[in-house]
């Protein structure tokens, strides 16, 4: 898959692990998917790279958010102001930001009207993860919430008739998928089988399972796995 530069606008484009363990989390997910850590302020924050490339990012629980560990994922802004207001207008609710994250650009995190929590990114440079569709990557993010419908008129009414994944559920929250290589490859150095299609890799690293494709980590923090045709982001 080429390097990824841009995304338009309320297309996930960035995701970070918050947590309130930094090793614990560089350890499962280092050795489920073979991705590098590289120290990007003195504030905690990393940047996750997978062969180089840049897939997203880790640090430590804000103190704006409840103290726990969650992926967090944001959808592109070409102007964060603007949909800062847009976010209070249709009924979210500003938590944090805009702040600046560097030179890199500009975040804010809300709380949409159906409960998921959710992160608006307009990037400076690269607008978000820059290695994605592949095993070990970003490859799709869906909004599971038990107010599909509240869910839909906000993020509509913020941008139109973009595709976003909303499935009713009784868990409520944004969660990024990740890929894995076709089963018969497996995961880092876990292995995989046909049948689990990448489950056993992430079991035996200490994930829980939930449903169908999704997980909890070791610190509570909810993915998904795919190993689909790994091209699920617009």
């Amino acid at each position: 898959m080429p390097r990824r530069t841009s995304y338009g606008p309320g297309t996930p484009c960035w995701v970070d692990h918050v947590t309130v363990d930094l090793t614990g989390a560089k350890q499962f997910y280092g050795g489920l998917f073979g991705w590098e850590f590289t120290r990007e302020n003195d504030r905690g924050y990393h940047l996750i790279t997978l062969r180089g490339e840049i897939i997203g990012g880790l640090g430590p629980s804000p103190t704006v958010m409840a103290p726990g560990s969650s992926w967090n994922v944001y959808l592109a802004s070409k102007d964060l102001d603007h949909t800062r207001a847009e976010v209070v207008d249709l009924g979210g609710r500003v938590v944090m930001g805009p702040v600046p994250a560097g030179e890199d650009g500009r975040l804010c995190l809300a709380v949409d009207p159906s409960g998921a929590a959710v992160g608006f990114w307009e990037g400076g440079r690269d607008e978000g993860v820059v290695l994605a569709d592949e095993p070990g990557a970003l490859c799709a993010c869906e909004l599971h919430t038990a107010r599909p419908d509240a869910a839909e008129e906000f993020y509509r009414g913020l941008y139109g008739d973009v595709p976003l994944v909303i499935r009713p559920s009784s868990r409520t929250g944004w969660v990024p998928f990740f890929g894995v290589p076709h089963a018969a490859e497996g995961i880092g150095n876990a292995g995989s089988t046909e049948d689990t299609r990448g489950a056993a890799a992430a079991l035996a690293a200490g994930a829980r399972p939930l449903e169908s494709g999704l997980f909890a980590d070791p610190l509570g923090a909810v993915f998904g796995l795919t190993d689909g045709n790994l091209t699920d982001l617009n």
